[in-house]
């Protein structure tokens, strides 16, 4: 995977998926993490960002996907374990060809990722219940705008940075 040490500050490349069903968007989260995020992962060495997400949804998911159009270019600067976090990355609205269960308020997917333990919820997408599941790296304002045809870049710096 992409990803570059130096010190206490890493570099990553990810990509990730907008997946919605019933006006709702689905997130994921390591059970022992406090916040979520957008299902995905990081990207290989010679891996498109498109193979990498339709490689991980598969992976975590069990379903493949279609990848479809890239909605927003992140630049994201966060503090995690300790460590200063400089992450790209790609998000794409993306289908499942095998669609999760749909459930308002309960997790709807399980699964072991390496060493860690995923679970992947549906939420509505309102400045609420993003900042309910703290969401993270993804700006409230660009999500809850919609579904705007355009490419957006954004850079996001988490407060604690």
């Amino acid at each position: 995977m992409i990803v570059m040490d130096s010190g206490r500050s890493r570099f990553q490349f990810r990509t990730a998926a907008l997946i919605r069903s019933n006006g709702h968007l689905l997130i994921h989260r390591g059970t022992t993490e406090p916040f979520w995020s957008l299902p995905g992962g990081r990207v290989e060495f010679q891996e498109a960002t498109t193979e990498t997400l339709a490689r991980e949804i598969e992976e975590e998911i069990g379903s493949r996907a279609a990848i479809g159009p890239l909605r927003f270019v992140i630049e994201n600067f966060f503090t995690l374990e300790g460590r200063t976090v400089h992450e790209v990355g790609f998000y794409y609205e993306t289908e499942l060809l095998r669609p999760l269960p749909f459930h308002e308020n309960e997790v709807v997917h399980r699964c072991r990722d390496g060493s860690n333990d995923l679970e992947f919820r549906w939420i509505r997408p309102t400045a609420s219940t993003l900042d309910e599941y703290d969401l993270k790296p993804f700006p409230l304002r660009a999500l809850i705008a919609g579904t705007s045809s355009d490419i957006t870049h954004l850079v996001y710096r988490d407060h604690a940075t």
